[in-house]
């Protein structure tokens, strides 16, 4: 709970957990209160009565409303960026040189080429810069040449303001890791992007071998066994529950040649 909302339960005179109030206290002294307030022990914590009214309003601190004023509070991790960017590849781009489609909140700006109303999101670097040699081992050649390419970023994707561009296709294909993050992502996408589509190789089963990512708990095991059922991911869902394990995107990959 922030100050504030401790100055106005105050004010409104329900109890409060006074240690926690304390904490959020902007003075060095831990006894400072006590010349605002007088704390009387209640059912569920303290009541305080104000005995300084304007010490009191002076603590109310000023409601931000964008990233840039919560920074100056230490709060710019609550509000999101007036900005997101994805990268983007595609049969147009020489060089394997990505450009960049920028997004705010008047709409998407682009510095190359798209190919067409398909799309493919892949969720890592390394898989994105070798979308072929990764498209050819999951057997969809055939989305490397007619699709613009999109580095997800892990969640990065998912930022509100990229909803606009994502929107002008008419299929988007979601590569993500095999684990609780990778179909979290894709059920957010599925949400607000419903043409949104599992990308993945025709038969899991011949890959079942580079399950190796070991979950950090058993927790998080079900709930992405859970997960994957819920999206309609049977395959995928049934070969985390035998193996006990996540895949990672990059082990389908094939080696680096050896110089």
């Amino acid at each position: 709970m922030r100050l504030n909302q401790y100055l106005s339960k105050i004010e409104q005179g329900e109890a409060i957990n006074l240690d926690r109030f304390i904490a959020c206290l902007p003075y060095s002294d831990p006894q400072e209160w006590r010349k605002i307030y007088q704390a009387t022990r209640r059912r569920g914590g303290y009541q305080l009565t104000i005995l300084d009214p304007e010490r009191h309003k002076a603590l109310f601190t000023p409601l931000v409303q964008d990233r840039i004023s919560a920074a100056k509070t230490g709060r710019s991790h609550d509000f999101p960026g007036s900005f997101a960017h994805i990268l983007v590849l595609n049969r147009c781009c020489e060089s394997q040189l990505p450009f960049v489609v920028l997004s705010d909140a008047s709409g998407f700006k682009v510095c190359g080429k798209l190919v067409g109303k398909q799309a493919v999101i892949i969720e890592n670097q390394e898989n994105f810069y070798r979308y072929r040699a990764f498209m050819d081992v999951i057997h969809q050649s055939g989305l490397a040449e007619n699709c613009d390419i999109l580095l997800g970023s892990g969640n990065q994707i998912c930022h509100q303001l990229n909803q606009r561009f994502l929107s002008r296709y008419e299929v988007i294909y979601c590569a993500q890791d095999l684990d609780a993050g990778g179909l979290s992502i894709y059920q957010s996408l599925k949400k607000s992007l419903p043409q949104c589509r599992w990308l993945a190789p025709p038969d899991w089963e011949i890959h079942k071998e580079k399950f190796r990512l070991a979950p950090k708990n058993a927790d998080q095991l079900v709930k992405a066994i859970k997960l994957a059922r819920e999206l309609g991911l049977t395959q995928e869902a049934d070969l985390m529950n035998q193996t006990r394990a996540f895949l990672e995107q990059e082990a389908l990959l094939p080696a680096l040649p050896q110089d």
